[in-house]
């Protein structure tokens, strides 16, 4: 046991004396640009400073043609990688080239636009490192306004300093991280309640106008949701949330997608979401539509793979003046007998604009629900009058 100690010592100590001068070909032969931040940091240093080169000898016409949307992708090792390094001070490693020069990834991470960072509970190839317990931050980012971040371990043990991207961040993406809740975000950095969060409008995330939260462990929406009054989207897929709440905060907010949840309709939805336009609510347990009939903005909603049973459960939506794509298929009401023309009727001389279940009606579909239109006047005894202009096929539609 004594002899693997020394050699282990003695191991380690010729690593220390190489660290700075063994040979490339060398450290990739033993993978040291895979596992150790001496060498990450060489290899991030030597393709920023390429990046740099190649975008120099470019002409002023090629630069124009350039993805100004180039996204980098990491894993947590190195963002680990990055953070330690500004913990710790150390020399350059080649004084006499700039090539692998810290400063090249200090100088890409405070200008970098878009990031992915993306973990793993596995191991690193053959190491005994695991991704997912590496602990990192973002104080080297000041000027992120997309950032995406997939499996790793969001909590203010492994991730912290995120706060700092509140006035630049305009996309954010936290799935399969398994966040509790939406404060759990919003208000990283900052102690706070899950329950009731106690907001202030010092941590408001001014610039974020897309949020997506999906598949993780997240059970309703919070108050903290307000700290983003710019929202425009905000994805919510796969979770465990139970009611659609707290977001009166957002006046801009255009897209919810709530697919994959355990919800259930309160009668007084438009009191929570009046400006919403698009909507997804597929996979849930909603039987009835009765709740949409106030939402007046509506334009796009899908309800497939829900338990609306009855046709009396979805006339409210189908006299939404803005309606253009309604989805309910995978429903038990498309098991009635002339489901589709029963719905297209309901809809009235708007169904020819109307996508129903994902196909746009046919004509031999408008035909039919002119006649039945026409039978439903006769039967209510109203004037035939009525009709002009408000049948599907008329004149105006065949023009």
């Amino acid at each position: 046991m004594k002899r693997r100690k020394d050699l282990e010592s003695y191991l380690q100590t010729i690593f220390h004396f190489l660290a700075c001068n063994i040979p490339q070909p060398l450290a990739d032969f033993l993978d040291f640009g895979k596992y150790d931040i001496h060498f990450i940091l060489r290899n991030l240093a030597s393709e920023f400073f390429q990046r740099e080169f190649d975008l120099a000898s470019l002409e002023d016409s090629d630069l124009e043609t350039l993805d100004s949307g180039d996204i980098i992708s990491w894993t947590p090792l190195e963002m680990y990688s990055v953070s330690q390094r500004l913990q710790h001070t150390c020399p350059p490693s080649d004084p006499e080239s700039k090539r692998y020069d810290f400063t090249n990834v200090v100088d890409a991470c405070c200008r970098m636009d878009a990031l992915n960072v993306e973990g793993s509970s596995q191991h690193i190839g053959s190491s005994n490192l695991t991704l997912n317990q590496l602990k990192f931050d973002f104080l080297a980012f000041k000027s992120l306004s997309r950032l995406s971040m997939k499996d790793v371990s969001f909590d203010g043990e492994h991730v912290t300093s995120l706060g700092i991207l509140r006035g630049t961040l305009k996309e954010l993406s936290v799935v399969q991280s398994n966040v509790q809740a939406i404060s759990d975000i919003l208000l990283c950095d900052t102690p706070h309640s899950k329950t009731e969060p106690t907001i202030s409008p010092s941590l408001n995330w001014s610039a974020l106008v897309t949020l997506d939260l999906s598949e993780n462990c997240i059970e309703g929406l919070d108050r903290s949701i307000r700290l983003a009054p710019s929202l425009e989207t905000l994805i919510l897929n796969s979770n465990s949330i139970t009611k659609i709440d707290h977001l009166t905060g957002l006046p801009r907010l255009r897209r919810l997608s709530l697919s994959r949840n355990k919800i259930s309709l309160d009668p007084d939805l438009h009191t929570v979401m009046g400006q919403v336009t698009h909507m997804d609510l597929s996979h849930n347990k909603i039987q009835s539509l009765s709740p949409f009939k106030k939402l007046y903005s509506l334009q796009e909603l899908n309800v497939k793979h829900n338990k609306i049973k009855e046709f009396e459960d979805v006339v409210a939506v189908c006299s939404l003046p803005c309606i253009e794509n309604l989805d309910m298929s995978e429903n038990k009401i498309n098991q009635q007998v002339d489901y589709r023309l029963k719905v297209l009727e309901c809809i009235g001389s708007r169904c020819r604009e109307v996508v129903l279940d994902g196909s746009s009606p046919t004509q031999s579909e408008l035909d039919k629900v002119s006649v039945l239109m026409a039978l439903r006047v006769t039967r209510e005894k109203k004037s035939p009058t009525s009709l002009f202009g408000n049948l599907p096929n008329s004149e105006q539609w065949k023009t």
